[in-house]
């Protein structure tokens, strides 16, 4: 969609990954698969294509999309997601249990759509002794078509290749202990938590060790996990806690991922997926291999992006940015506009920004409005950054 550019989308990319600067700024989005719906249809799209919503009711974009739309990177689903999840039959209501027990119920959402949350978390009365016994899921071998579908995608677009594969730790472990349960663990049953998430560690760090082997070398950012750190105001835990208690556990996951990509694809990059008010763990993260940051929550305190690329700019490349919670379900679409070139203003020059949505674009997100972040990108995002 965008033209008078000279790089490939792949290439503007790896630009930005490697803190050069590209043509123009990268731009990806992840949706909801109402506004998918809405965005095919307002560009008079018609693809056929098998939507298979994910645990947060998210869909892959087709390529035919984000070619139509501008966008630079595509995410392809999970290599080892094998379309396991299954009626959770401990309750019929449930709309199915994943592959750690957890159930999982679809909850309507004001105004249209749903959404899935957890319940009846499977560790939630669970001792040290107990995780021995508990049927851990293997850490499978690729789905069948994965290595096929990643290569054509790599061999006949030139979109740049992100994915996750093995997954969550600390937010695994709060869904599997449930939320009050687990941060009371973290305080005063260390031996537990430790316990747990070294579980769940060593079997997804598995997991990427074996899908990297087989797709690693047509991925350009290996998305770690869903590690969400931060509410609006402040972190979840303190950095002391998260030094002492979450950290090796993450360790292991995150070298062992890097390493594993790194052997296939030299370029690849590793990206940690953390909303809210993650600021306090940014050094810590940097200090552990972390290539890039992804959502950049902007509405949560000490998020501040001029402060973000000044203190990290040359370290880590960031990922997201453009606010999902009041400007784009609620603004005008030259509310976008500025929103968008505040982002690039702070954070594009020098390189190492991919432009994106703070998080899943919802349902309530009009198409003008993303078409309006898209045309920004255009007049604002073309390299040398003079705003």
């Amino acid at each position: 969609m965008m033209g008078n550019k000279t790089m490939s989308r792949r290439e503007r990319v790896l630009a930005a990954l490697q803190h050069r600067e590209p043509d123009r700024v990268p731009m990806h989005m992840t949706i909801t698969v109402d506004a998918y719906k809405n965005l095919k249809a307002h560009m008079g799209i018609d693809v056929e294509e098998d939507l298979k919503v994910g645990r947060w009711t998210g869909v892959p974009i087709h390529p035919a999309v984000a070619d139509a739309f501008g966008l630079d990177v595509i995410r392809l689903p999970n290599p080892l997601d094998k379309g396991k999840n299954k009626p959770a039959l401990r309750d019929p209501e449930a709309a199915f249990i994943d592959e750690w027990h957890c159930q999982w119920y679809e909850v309507p959402r004001p105004g249209g759509g749903f959404y899935y949350e957890m319940k009846n978390p499977p560790l939630a009365n669970a001792t040290v002794d107990d995780l021995d016994d508990f049927p851990w899921p293997e850490p499978e071998e690729v789905a069948e078509g994965a290595e096929e579908r990643f290569r054509e995608t790599r061999e006949n677009t030139d979109l740049a290749i992100m994915t996750k594969i093995g997954g969550a730790v600390f937010e695994l472990a709060t869904y599997m202990r449930g939320m009050q349960r687990w941060y009371t663990d973290l305080a005063l049953n260390p031996e537990f938590a430790g316990a747990l998430m070294a579980k769940i560690a060593e079997i997804q760090a598995q997991r990427d060790i074996n899908a990297l082997k087989v797709v690693g070398k047509s991925i350009d950012i290996l998305r770690l996990s869903g590690e969400d750190m931060g509410t609006q105001e402040k972190p979840l835990i303190s950095p002391k806690m998260f030094n002492d208690l979450v950290r090796p556990h993450l360790q292991k996951v995150w070298t062992t991922a890097k390493e594993a990509l790194l052997a296939e694809n030299p370029q690849g990059k590793i990206m940690l997926h953390s909303c809210g008010s993650v600021r306090p763990f940014i050094e810590d993260w940097i200090e552990m291999g972390l290539d890039a940051l992804d959502p950049i929550q902007v509405s949560a305190k000490g998020m501040d992006t001029a402060e973000l690329k000044e203190s990290f700019g040359e370290r880590l490349v960031f990922h997201g940015g453009v606010d999902t919670q009041q400007v784009l379900p609620f603004g005008t679409p030259e509310d976008v506009r500025q929103e968008v070139r505040k982002r690039i203003k702070d954070l594009a020059p020098g390189g190492g920004y991919i432009l994106a949505p703070v998080h899943n674009v919802q349902g309530d997100v009009r198409p003008e409005n993303l078409i309006a972040m898209r045309d920004a990108v255009e007049a604002f995002g073309t390299y040398p950054i003079d705003l």
